[in-house]
C-alpha cells in the first residue's frame, strides 16, 4: 500500500486537531439531565446536538478528519482526543478537559484549534474565548474548501448559500463580528460587518435572492435533461468520495483536459463529456462533487440541482483510490450517500482507482475478493481502462435494448 504521511507546508495555519468521540448516547444522556446553566445555551446546545442525533463514530472517522484539516492546508501542532462523559451546555468539554487544552496551546504559539466537534454557536463562542484562538469546526473546514475551489458563478453561489444558512443560526444573539462568507476563520478578529451592520433581515434577503438565482440553473439544467431523455443517451456518472480520481478517470476516457489536482473538491460544478464507444455507440460521461461523509446539510440543500443531474443516470461509476487504508470505510459511506440521495436502484460499478500505487500485490487479490464485481483501473499506466470500456460497451448496449422497448413519452 502506498506510505501516507501526514504532514503540513511549512506556510499553512498551525493548528491543534482537537477529536471527540460524539456518539449520539453521551448528548442524549446529557440532553435529559442537564439541568444547570443559562436556558439560551442549553436550549442551542440541544438544537444543534439534534443535527448529530444518528451519528455512530468509527474511528476512520478521526483519520479521514484529519485528513480533510491537511486539505485544507493547515499544519498539524498537535492531535488531542477526548470522549465527554456529560456534554456542557456552556463549552461542550468538562472544564478540566477546556484546562487540559489551554495548557496544550501554550506550546504551540498562534495556533488555532481544528475540532470535529458537534459544537453550537454558543460553545464556540465560549472556547474560543477560553482559548483566546479561533476554532474551526468540521463545516468550516468544508466551506474553506469548497470556496476555494468555486471558480463559476454557479458554484460561488451555491458555497455562498450554504454557507449563509450555516451562519445564520450561530451569529444571531452572540454579539461577536460575522466574517463573510469566505472570509479566514483562522485568523482571529477577521474581516467582516458587525452583527448591528448585518442583522437577520439582511442575511435572509442575500439567501432568498440566492435560492432565485439558483432555482433558475435548476430549470436550466432540466431542460437539458430533458433534451437528453428525448435523444436517448446512455449516461454514465462518475461518483465516490472527493479526491478518488474521477475527473482524471472522465480525461482518461473522453480524450479531454478538465482540471485536475491532488485535492479536495477540485470539481464542484458538474462537467459531462461526450465518448464514441467502439460498438459507435454514443454515451454521456458525467463527473460530480467529490461525496464525503456527514457533510454540512446547508451544502447538501445548496447543491441540490448538482444532485438532480444525478437522477437520470443509466450507471454509476463508483470510484475509490484503492491504496488507501480506508477503502472499505469510504465505499460504503460513497453507496450510502447514493441511498440517502434516493439514488439506490440504479446500477453501479465500483472502480478500484489507482493501483499503480499499490505496493503489494496481496492487497489488492484481497480487495478484488471482497469486491468482485469490480473493476481495477490505473489511470496514470492505463491498465484496466480497456476492460472498463468493454464493460461500458456492454452495459450501454443492453440499456439500449430495454430502452428500445420504452416509449420515448414513458420515459
Amino acid at each position: 500500500m502506498r506510505n501516507q504521511v501526514l504532514t503540513g507546508s511549512m506556510d499553512t495555519r498551525q493548528a491543534l486537531i482537537l477529536l471527540v468521540d460524539a456518539r449520539n448516547e453521551s448528548i442524549n444522556r446529557q440532553r435529559s439531565s442537564s439541568t444547570n446553566g443559562n436556558q439560551q445555551a442549553e436550549e442551542q446546545a440541544d438544537a444543534f446536538s439534534e443535527r448529530y442525533e444518528n451519528r455512530v463514530h468509527n474511528p476512520q472517522e478521526d483519520f479521514d478528519f484529519i485528513e480533510l484539516a491537511l486539505a485544507n492546508e493547515l499544519s498539524i501542532g498537535r492531535v488531542m482526543k477526548f470522549r465527554p462523559r456529560k456534554i456542557s451546555p456552556h463549552t461542550y468539554l468538562g472544564s478540566g478537559q477546556v484546562q487540559e487544552v489551554s495548557r496544550a496551546l501554550q506550546s504551540i504559539p498562534n495556533a488555532i484549534i481544528a475540532t470535529n466537534a458537534p459544537l453550537s454557536p454558543v460553545h464556540q463562542r465560549n472556547l474560543e474565548e477560553a482559548w483566546q484562538t479561533n476554532i474551526l469546526t468540521r463545516a468550516d473546514i468544508i466551506f474553506e474548501i469548497f470556496e476555494r475551489n468555486a471558480h463559476t458563478a454557479e458554484g460561488k453561489m451555491q458555497v455562498e448559500l450554504a454557507r449563509l444558512r450555516y451562519q445564520l443560526p450561530r451569529v444571531v444573539g452572540i454579539g461577536k463580528e460575522l466574517s463573510s462568507p469566505g472570509a479566514d476563520r483562522g485568523t482571529r478578529g477577521g474581516g467582516g460587518e458587525k452583527l448591528t451592520a448585518l442583522t437577520k433581515d439582511q442575511l435572509r434577503r442575500r439567501i432568498r435572492k440566492l435560492d432565485a438565482a439558483i432555482d433558475h440553473t435548476r430549470q436550466v439544467r432540466e431542460l437539458r435533461r430533458k433534451r437528453r431523455r428525448k435523444a436517448r443517451l446512455f449516461t454514465v456518472s462518475l461518483v465516490g468520495y472527493t479526491n478518488s480520481g474521477k475527473t482524471s478517470l472522465l480525461n482518461a476516457l473522453t480524450q479531454s483536459e478538465a482540471a485536475v489536482a491532488e485535492k479536495y473538491f477540485t470539481t464542484l460544478d458538474p462537467l459531462a463529456r461526450g465518448l464514441t464507444l467502439e460498438t459507435r455507440q454514443r454515451i454521456i460521461i458525467n463527473d460530480t462533487v467529490g461525496f464525503l461523509h456527514d457533510l454540512p446539510p446547508e451544502l447538501t440543500a445548496a447543491f441540490r440541482a448538482t444532485i438532480e443531474e444525478l437522477v437520470d443516470t443509466s450507471l454509476f461509476l463508483v470510484l475509490v483510490d484503492a491504496s488507501r487504508e480506508n477503502v472499505d470505510f469510504r465505499l460504503a459511506r460513497a453507496l450510502a450517500i447514493l441511498e440517502d440521495y434516493g439514488l439506490g436502484a440504479i446500477p453501479h460499478l465500483i472502480i478500484l482507482n489507482k493501483i499503480d500505487l499499490i505496493d503489494e500485490p496481496e492487497y489488492l487479490a484481497r480487495l478484488r475478493e471482497r469486491h468482485p464485481d469490480s473493476v481495477a483501473v490505473s489511470v496514470r499506466t492505463g491498465e484496466g481502462l480497456d476492460e472498463l470500456r468493454r464493460l461500458l460497451a456492454e452495459r450501454a448496449a443492453a440499456w439500449a435494448k430495454r430502452a428500445s422497448r420504452v416509449p420515448a413519452k414513458a420515459r
